[in-house]
Order: structure tokens, then sequence, then C-alpha cells
């Protein structure tokens, strides 16, 4: 059944009165907030509310109880009624400014755009690179003869270094034949299925010939930096969902069903059955014309939607953009 305008306006105001107090909306409230808009009375108003459970959109939790919004209500009001509260220009400027604190450190700038959402929302949350990042660009910096700082970049922003030896000396000779190499076997592989065991860094250092012997650290040490910086998530604000374990099946679910190219709102029970009464809102963040990650938020059904989600689409697109910046 899809609502009428008037079941609609009493479906919008059970949820909001619901996720304020908690407690079950019984007609007599709803009569009071509905007055400034239209005069209803208890009578109709129950009828309608008892029409609306019938079609699964409320629950009753005890007989003599008001109603509360089943996971089918709040479906249907955060896909056709939810009104988003607009970021002032002073809020967005104070986000701003407290994501370009990390904004040249990628690790550090998704964790800390985790810890702000955190914040800001009293939830959990959580960054979850794209699964298509890819390895973008990666660096020698010789420290000495047989000594050097190995420094990999993803396509998602990520930086990861590392001190490497070598067992001859680093030649500009050496260097060459190295780049090379990464370039027509490395560069462009996504960085979490990049696999290369010993034997398979010994075959693509002899392609260096008499370069070998410093080649290969130098390789072993891009396949180390390549499984870090590959698709690991960083939360923030863990333990705000309380003891339940909804978290593991949730990130399972997101992995899942990655790659959204919209922001996303999922209820609990839509991913698993133990999330029930949990919501995830979900924004992808691109990086360029390039695909991202994900960020999301994981709190009570009862969230401040019309808040969160307008403050996570504004921090999401902010991430991309220092992101794009440090990628460059």
């Amino acid at each position: 059944m899809e609502p009428s305008n008037r079941k609609q306006r009493i479906l919008a105001a059970i949820v909001e009165l619901y996720n304020e107090t908690g407690e079950p909306v019984g007609s007599k409230r709803l009569a009071e907030v509905l007055s400034a808009t239209e005069a209803l009375s208890s009578a109709t108003i129950r009828n309608e509310m008892a029409q609306l459970s019938e079609h699964g959109y409320l629950e009753q939790p005890h007989t003599s109880a008001g109603r509360v919004p089943s996971p089918l209500g709040y479906r249907y009001y955060l896909d056709h009624l939810l009104p988003l509260r607009e970021l002032s220009r002073e809020q967005r400027a104070r986000l701003e400014a407290q994501l370009r604190e990390r904004a040249r450190e990628p690790e550090r700038l998704l964790e800390n755009a985790s810890e702000i959402l955190a914040d800001l929302t009293g939830c959990t949350a959580m960054c979850v690179p794209g699964e298509q990042v890819q390895i973008k660009r990666i660096e020698v910096a010789p420290l000495g003869r047989t000594m050097a700082m190995l420094a990999l970049l993803t396509t998602g922003g990520t930086v990861k270094s590392k001190v490497v030896r070598t067992e001859a000396p680093l030649t500009a000779e050496t260097l060459e034949a190295f780049y090379a190499l990464i370039e027509t076997h490395v560069v462009g592989m996504p960085a979490d299925r990049f696999r290369c065991g010993p034997a398979q860094v010994q075959s693509l250092a002899a392609k260096a010939g008499p370069h070998f012997l410093a080649v290969a650290p130098l390789l072993a040490g891009v396949m180390d930096l390549a499984q870090a910086a590959g698709g690991r998530e960083v939360l923030a604000g863990e333990t705000r969902l309380g003891p339940a374990p909804v978290l593991p099946p949730l990130l399972h679910y997101l992995k899942q069903n990655a790659n959204p190219t919209q922001l996303k709102v999922v209820l609990g029970a839509e991913a698993d059955p133990s999330a029930r009464g949990v919501t995830m809102v979900v924004a992808p963040y691109a990086i360029g014309q390039a695909q991202g990650g994900l960020l999301a938020i994981v709190g009570s059904i009862r969230m401040d939607y019309a808040g969160i989600i307008p403050s996570l689409q504004f921090i999401a697109a902010l991430l991309g953009k220092f992101l794009e910046n440090n990628a460059e």
C-alpha cells in the first residue's frame, strides 16, 4: 500500500517523535503535534495509525501502548519523507578546518575524518578504502650506498614507506632498472591484490640482469608496502554501539555491497538479523574521477538523520578533494 498524504504526515510525525523520545507515540500526543498544520481528531488519527499498522509501517510494542515505526516504516520515511537540514557556512568552515589539519598525511586524514564524524554524531564512524585502489607511484630515495627510503602511493591517496637495505650499491643504473620493472609490472595493479612471494620477487628481479642484488630487496619492500596499503578500514567510536557485536556483520555487508555511487541508508535488519535497531549511513568519496572508498556512520535507528546525512556528505566530499590533492 502506498500511504496517502495524510498517512505520510502521520508516519513522519511518529518517526520523528519516536527518534526524539524513544517512547511509543499515542494518538493524543500526535494530535497535539499535528495541530499546527491540520486539525485531526484522536479517533481519526487512531484509525489512520491502525491502517498503517495493518500494512506493516507501524508496530505496537504493547496492547495498550502507542505505536513505533517498523523497519518498513523507517524505510519509507528515509526514502520519501526525510527532510534534510542544510549545513550553515560556519559549520562547513569549521569541519573543513578540522579536516585540513591532517590534509597532507593521507593515513591520518582517513583517521581524522572518522574521528570528526564520530564526535559530531555520537555514533561509530568508519572509513573503508575502495576495492579498486591501485598502486599509483613508487619512489626511491637513497640514504646511503646500500640503504634507501621506499615510498608507495595509491590512487586512494594512501602513502606507505619503509627503509630498505640492499645487497649491492644503489647506482643510477640500478634505480633506472628498478623503475623500468615497476612501471611495467607493478604500477596500476590493485594494491590489495598485489601478491608476490619470494620466488616471484626473484623472478622479477632477474629481469634487472646485473642489478639483481640491489633490485630484489626493493621489490620485496614494494610487496610489503602494497599489502599494507590495500583496503584496510579505519574505525572511530566503536564502543558507542554498546556490547552487541553488530559491527562485524555490518562491516561484512559493507564490503560485500561496496562501490555505491551515492549515499545509502541501510537499516541494520536489512544487512543482518542481529543488527535490528541499528542503522548504517554510507557515503562514497571520489578521488578525482576515480572511486576512493566509503565513509559510514553506524548508530541507533533513532539517529538524527536530518543532521547526520548532510554532515557525512560534506566530509566525504572534502576527504576526496584532499586525497586528490595529495595524489597529484
